[in-house]
């Protein structure tokens, strides 16, 4: 039956009843009729039919159902034959879940799932089109090194200096502090060029535990004179070769540039590295390195991806003979503010805490990347399968011609129906989105939450000077920020604790280890509009001091104080489950008599929840201090024998038919949260 493909003898027909020669862009065609088109000589037919591997056709347990064609993709759909079968094919072999179609011509939907391959159809540039849906695309390298990888990657550098004026730099910008001079030699070496100007890319990487070659105290005269190229890691050495590739003299990488057993130079340097990515030319994003050792120029994807494509010679309607490719349809993401490619199939036994790619990159789950990707003007991501291409004006990617579109390549908002790109030029706008996102990422050690971030708050911060920034909120922004609350989605398995030893006050969300959102701000709370009306907590003031020379860094003392009605309560939750947990207090008013309400509670941490649920329908006494409309509270536990200086527990929210009196519920007092 292959015979016939493209090449057919048989009188060429425009198309069929089925097909309707492409020309609709998207069509359903059963097994049976798809077979009979390309027998009968419709092109169309024969181009969809061949665009089946020829591995899954004689694949014995699977039988073709039936293909769909929208666009440029076509949808290979399967007949396993049991749900067994359905079940080991999607979890193990690649495939994904499908649905029966009805119809006279359909086999019968059968009480099993069906499984499908999805394959993307396109021709290079400057060849004929005879179906006008099938795109132009490129190919993509076995590996990043080879020539038209290169070539593409110089192209993208060279029409952003010319056509980017929001890119440009007028001058070279100074050097960090210190860099690794790459030069032509085989081994770099590391020099301290303080004040000297000069072009150099950043790296941004994964260490994936510890990194083999770092710079301590007791090897930087040896990094000054040379750094053995066949020493480093993989990763590094890949960055190496991009950067020679660039004609680029010096890279900055983490591990060699910052003295790995100095906490003094940590944290200088670590103030600095809102300028190390903002300045670099562009940074290098080791995407596809699950570790230092990895490397990312020659990855298995690539090379798969290479072996999946496949050549199909057809002759077009009118008889003239034409060629198109086919290659696994790879699902476009554009987390992380840039727009990719990547396989979407994953193992269903893999759990999603053990899961340590996002869309297709290791760093998009790594905390540390967010201000290394967010800052630079320039971003070239090295993925498994491809790289792409990020700046200041466009996304583009080594498989798709031109860039990508702009409404599609957005940072994930805050609110979903809203989408916007969050953009470096004004961060503390996007704040709290930036915050979202940060803390679903994932940090070796937790006491670095703020110092992570620090480098996206210095930028932010050196835009509006005016306003004070405390241990992750903005003075600006104050009451209504104290409101964040902890996110716990279905199915996570995100805890969330306060962190030891302290790195920040209990009223700053960097105090703990869970998911946080600002979920008031969202639609279903009105998006925040409650925030500008007069707030109950007033006359608020802040005592916070870094721990060390990073003023954005880690807190060594914090308090905040402020006016507002302290109310004494019982509360009890009244159900829920391991997101939502709805409650129930009461309070004896002055009269004597009993005021109630009820709502949601958001708990900081998992211990304070347990300690809630212990209490049962008896409750706890605590106290809490009302934030905004009499009906938004932060709730508090009182440290030590002070009456007057608490923690902070959690956020009480009540609906607005719900909100208390004040002066009938509590006490006008001037408080200390610490």
């Amino acid at each position: 039956m292959l015979q016939f493909f493209g090449l057919s003898r048989k009188k060429v027909r425009s198309g069929c009843r089925y097909c309707q020669g492409l020309h609709d862009g998207g069509v359903r065609i059963p097994a049976t009729e798809l077979v009979r088109g390309s027998l009968v000589g419709c092109p169309a037919c024969q181009l969809l039919y061949q665009s089946v591997s020829p591995v899954d056709l004689s694949d014995p347990r699977i039988v073709l159902a039936f293909v769909r064609f929208y666009g440029d993709a076509v949808t290979h759909t399967f007949d396993p034959g049991s749900e067994a079968a359905s079940r080991q094919l999607c979890s193990e072999e690649g495939f994904f879940k499908g649905r029966w179609f009805a119809g006279p011509s359909y086999p019968p939907a059968a009480s099993y799932a069906p499984v499908e391959r999805v394959v993307e159809l396109f021709r290079l540039e400057g060849s004929p089109s005879h179906w006008p849906t099938i795109g132009t695309a490129r190919h993509t390298a076995a590996a990043a090194d080879e020539p038209q990888c290169l070539e593409l990657i110089r192209c993208w550098v060279s029409d952003c200096d010319r056509k980017h004026l929001g890119c440009r730099r007028t001058s070279p910008t100074v050097l960090p502090d210190r860099v690794v001079f790459v030069g032509s030699r085989p081994d770099p070496r590391l020099v301290e060029l303080q004040g000297t100007r000069g072009k150099y890319v950043a790296l941004s990487h994964r260490w994936g535990g510890r990194v083999s070659l770092q710079l301590r105290k007791d090897t930087i005269d040896d990094f000054k004179r040379r750094i053995p190229f066949s020493r480093l890691p993989k990763t590094f050495q890949d960055a190496i070769n991009i950067c020679r590739a660039l004609a680029v003299d010096y890279i900055w990488i983490d591990s060699i540039c910052i003295i790995q057993d100095s906490k003094e130079d940590w944290e200088i340097q670590g103030s600095k590295m809102d300028q190390v990515y903002a300045n670099c030319l562009l940074t290098i994003a080791a995407d596809a390195a699950e570790n230092g050792d990895a490397g990312f120029i020659r990855t298995s994807e690539r090379q798969a991806l290479e072996k999946k494509t496949r050549t199909m010679v057809y002759r077009g309607p009118g008889g003239e003979k034409g060629e198109l490719f086919v290659r696994p349809m790879r699902t476009f993401g554009s987390l992380g503010g840039f727009g990719r490619h990547f396989e979407a199939w994953e193992r269903e036994d893999i759990q999603p805490s053990q899961r340590l790619m996002e869309q297709g990159s290791y760093l998009l789950r790594r905390g540390w990347v967010l201000q290394e990707t967010f800052l630079p003007r320039r971003v070239l991501h090295f993925l498994p399968g491809e790289v792409s291409w990020r700046c200041t004006s466009a996304s583009r990617c080594e498989c798709k011609i031109g860039s990508h579109d702009n409404n599609k390549v957005v940072h994930e908002p805050l609110d979903g129906e809203r989408p916007r790109e969050i953009k470096t030029e004004d961060l503390r706008e996007y704040w709290k989105e930036v915050i979202e996102q940060y803390t679903r990422r994932q940090l070796t050690f937790a006491s670095d939450r703020l110092l992570a971030l620090a480098g996206l708050a210095s930028y932010a911060h050196s835009a509006n000077p005016d306003v004070s920034y405390y241990a992750g909120l903005w003075s600006d922004t104050l009451p209504s920020t104290f409101l964040w609350t902890v996110d716990r989605p279905v199915h996570s398995d995100n805890t969330s604790h306060r962190i030891q030893p302290s790195i920040a006050p209990t009223w700053s969300w960097a105090s703990i280890t869970g998911y946080v959102t600002f979920l008031f701000w969202k639609r279903n709370f009105d998006r925040g509009a409650w925030a500008g009306s007069a707030p109950d907590l007033t006359n608020i003031r802040i005592h916070c001091v870094p721990s060390g020379h990073n003023k954005y860094g880690n807190v060594g003392d914090a308090k905040m104080t402020a006016e507002g009605y302290l109310c004494k309560i019982r509360v009890w939750l009244t159900g829920g489950s391991e997101w939502h947990f709805p409650f129930r207090m009461e309070t004896e008013k002055p009269d004597g008599a009993l005021g109630k309400s009820q709502g949601y509670f958001y708990p900081d941490t998992d211990e304070f929840l347990a300690s809630l649920r212990e209490k049962g329908e008896s409750g706890m006494l605590m106290m809490v201090v009302s934030v905004y409309e009499s009906r938004m509270f932060l709730a508090l536990s009182q440290v030590g024998k002070d009456q007057l200086v608490f923690e902070r527990e959690g956020v009480f929210y009540c609906e607005k038919f719900d909100a208390v009196i004040l002066s009938e519920w509590g006490r006008k007092e001037r408080i200390t949260i610490i």
